[in-house]
């Protein structure tokens, strides 16, 4: 049975094993990276079955008006099991007065139009310099 939990953050070299084998794409070989991106992150919410880490979301909110998705990973073995979606639902709910965005692969894309978000047009983004 998946636990679900918001009060624990997992080592870094953990989520990494998790974005690889998900996959996702962020800075796998640079561990204190993740490590950092985590620690300045104030929505994370886990999912574990036993002590294994088998999902995660990464996020901002103000709690007041916007939200931020940064990273939603799942190992491959639970996938199709509504982990992603939980992990979605309970990091957004309560919180109706905040808009959710997230940028997304093509594959993550369908995923999110099939969870019933709405596409968005009206972005821009300044690109990381390394």
């Amino acid at each position: 049975m998946i636990e679900y939990r918001s009060d624990v953050r997992p080592d870094a070299a953990v989520i990494a094993q998790l974005f690889a084998a998900a996959p996702l794409n962020r800075p796998l070989d640079d561990v204190e990276r993740i490590g950092r991106m985590y620690a300045a992150s104030n929505l994370v919410v886990t999912a574990w079955d036993g002590k294994r880490l088998v999902g995660i979301l990464r996020g901002w909110t103000d709690g007041a008006f916007d939200g931020y998705i940064c990273d939603l990973a799942v190992s491959p073995d639970v996938q199709r099991q509504g982990v992603g979606r939980k992990l979605l639902q309970l990091a957004t709910s309560g919180k109706p007065d905040v808009q959710f965005v997230v940028r997304a692969s093509q594959i993550a894309r369908e995923y999110y139009e099939y969870l019933g978000w709405q596409k968005i047009e009206n972005g821009w983004f300044l690109a990381r310099q390394r």
